[in-house]
C-alpha cells in the first residue's frame, strides 16, 4: 500500500494569522517621513526586505512598549488549540514570513505553539531598534523578501507534499499560484489580486475558518 503524501499548511504570519501587519503598527512609534519607506517599496524603488528592515531599525522603544505592539497584532484567538486541530487532522504548520522572526517567535512561544518557521532572523535593543538581517544560512534566501516563499511552496510540491497556502499580501501572490484552488486561502490584498487575475481561491476572514475548512477533508 503506498504511503499517502504529507500534508502541509503553508501560512504567511502578518495579517494573515494576526489582525494587524506588525510593520503598520510599527510605523506610528516611528518619524512620520519613514512612512515613505513602504510607499518607495509599493512604487517598485526598493525590495521589500529593505523597506521593512528600514522601518524596523527605527523602532526605538522599551521592551514593554514592543509587547503592547505585539498585543495590538491580535495574534489568532485560541491558535494553540487550532494548531492541534490541524496536527489531529494530520497537517503540519509550515510559517513563511518576509517580516522578523524575532517576534513571529515571541508571540508563538507566549502561546506554546511550535511549528516550523521561515523568516527573517533579526535582534530587538530596546530603545535602539529592531534590526532584521537576510537569512544566509536559509536554503530559502532571496533578495527580494529575504525569505523566498515560492522557493518554500515548490520544493513541498514538487516533493509530493499535499500543500495548502494561506497568505494576504504581495509576497503571497506567487506562492499561493503553485497550490490547488482548493487548498490556495486568500484575504485581502491578495485575494483582490486573484480575483481580477480570475484565478480560483478560497477568501477568509479568520485564520480559523482554514483550520476548519483542512480539518473537514478528514471527517
Amino acid at each position: 500500500m503506498n504511503k499517502l503524501p504529507d500534508k502541509r499548511l503553508v501560512s504567511d504570519f502578518d495579517g494573515t494569522m494576526t489582525k494587524h501587519d506588525f510593520f503598520r503598527l510599527a510605523l506610528s512609534y516611528i518619524p512620520p517621513q519613514s512612512a515613505e519607506t513602504w510607499t518607495r517599496y509599493e512604487s517598485g524603488l526598493t525590495s521589500h526586505f529593505a523597506a521593512l528592515q528600514e522601518i524596523f531599525s527605527k523602532l526605538k522603544i522599551s521592551d514593554q512598549k514592543l509587547d503592547d505592539l505585539l498585543s495590538d497584532m491580535q495574534i489568532e484567538p485560541d491558535l494553540l488549540n487550532q494548531w492541534e486541530r490541524l496536527q489531529t487532522a494530520g497537517w503540519s504548520l509550515v510559517i513563511a514570513s518576509a517580516g522578523c522572526s524575532f517576534y513571529i517567535e515571541r508571540i508563538l512561544h507566549r502561546i506554546g505553539v511550535n511549528p516550523i518557521v521561515h523568516a527573517n532572523p533579526g535582534e530587538f535593543v530596546p530603545e535602539i531598534g529592531l534590526f532584521m538581517m537576510r537569512p544566509v544560512q536559509s536554503p530559502f534566501n532571496c533578495a527580494e523578501t529575504g525569505i523566498d516563499k515560492s522557493a518554500i511552496v515548490k520544493q513541498l510540491v514538487d516533493s509530493r507534499c499535499q500543500t495548502a497556502f494561506a497568505g494576504d499580501g504581495r509576497p503571497d501572490l506567487a506562492p499561493a499560484l503553485l497550490v490547488d484552488p482548493q487548498h490556495r486561502f486568500a484575504k485581502g490584498w491578495l485575494a483582490d489580486e486573484l480575483e481580477r487575475l480570475a484565478v480560483p481561491f478560497i477568501r477568509f476572514e479568520r485564520w480559523s475558518e482554514i483550520v476548519d475548512r483542512l480539518c473537514l477533508e478528514v471527517e
